[in-house]
């Protein structure tokens, strides 16, 4: 065993369970501090800077996107302490949590032919699937590995928690295990839920975000024509205080003749949606990973060679 995977398990254990001692009135300023701290240190900046010039440098000037950066490393951090705190949260459903679109879910379990709901990393989307779990709903979340083992472990649980059933994958044209777990999910009447916003690579689908090209995971949507179950979208925003879930209406496919053509409908329609929430609460889009790492120009500018 790697000494260095494990005192990185154990650092993030001991945070953890430190943290969910305090109470919620001090747990969500202490995180927050921490993200301002690794702002002020200089932790992936760089990466947040370049992504929030090449999606908004020609409608805002340099001092508004300096503003909403520190304004995501804050929203972070407090995203960080309600997952720590769910439990307490999901006590209060109706003080922290509005829902929009529920009977979209309703119908899905209804119908019993599964459903798979299209996400990204804006807001708090590890406690959307908390919340729509405790409103009885069954949730299957798919997992990206990571490489650290042990820290895999421990995001796998968090997923988890609350009772979600977890779908660990690599990726999704890498890993056929993983790529049937979820189209056996799907064709079980599941309710599915993928993120699929970050960079696949030159194996994902090209399609279009901020006007610029961005490549996306393409397996969910396939599985999902394959297994001829519907698509729809969701994301969890901070809205005047409380975390508002919306299920939007499933994207219509049905006109697609092929998986190419599947794929093409169904994640085009998707980066739109994202697009537009994002424009709405540009701060609480996770811009700390490269999500136009595929495009040789902000590749360079995220490596400082530009």
């Amino acid at each position: 065993m790697k000494a260095g995977p494990f005192l990185a398990w154990l650092a993030m254990k001991g945070i953890l369970a430190a943290a969910s001692l305090l109470p919620l009135s001090v747990l969500s300023p202490v995180f927050r501090a921490l993200a301002a701290a690794c702002h002020a240190l200089g932790f992936r900046r760089r990466i947040v800077t370049e992504n929030l010039r090449a999606a908004f440098g020609k409608e805002f000037p340099a001092p508004e996107l300096d503003r909403i950066a520190r304004d995501c490393y804050a929203e972070y951090g407090r995203i960080v302490s309600e997952i720590i705190a769910s439990d307490r949260l999901l006590r209060r459903k109706e003080e922290h949590f509005e829902a929009l679109g529920l009977s979209i879910l309703e119908k899905a379990v209804r119908d019993g032919k599964g459903l798979l709901i299209l996400s990204g990393h804006i807001g708090n989307f590890v406690v959307l699937g908390y919340y729509l779990r405790s409103l009885g709903f069954p949730m299957t979340f798919v997992a990206k590995r990571v490489a650290n083992e042990h820290v895999n472990r421990e995001i796998e649980k968090v997923y988890g928690r609350h009772g979600s059933t977890i779908i660990p994958v690599r990726g999704f044209k890498n890993d056929p295990q993983g790529g049937m777990r979820l189209y056996r999910s799907l064709k079980r009447g599941e309710i599915v839920v993928a993120l699929v916003d970050q960079d696949a690579g030159p194996e994902g689908y090209m399609s279009t975000f901020f006007g610029l090209p961005t490549s996306l995971p393409s397996g969910p949507a396939r599985f999902a024509h394959r297994a001829g179950v519907p698509v729809a979208t969701g994301f969890a925003t901070r809205v005047d205080g409380r975390l508002r879930v919306e299920i939007h209406p499933p994207i219509d496919y049905s006109s697609a003749g092929s998986p190419d053509a599947a794929e093409r409908n169904i994640l085009d329609e998707y980066s739109r949606r994202l697009e537009e929430k994002v424009r709405k609460a540009p701060a609480q889009y996770f811009w700390f990973h490269k999500k136009w790492k595929s495009l040789p120009e902000i590749r360079a500018r995220y490596e400082g060679s530009a």
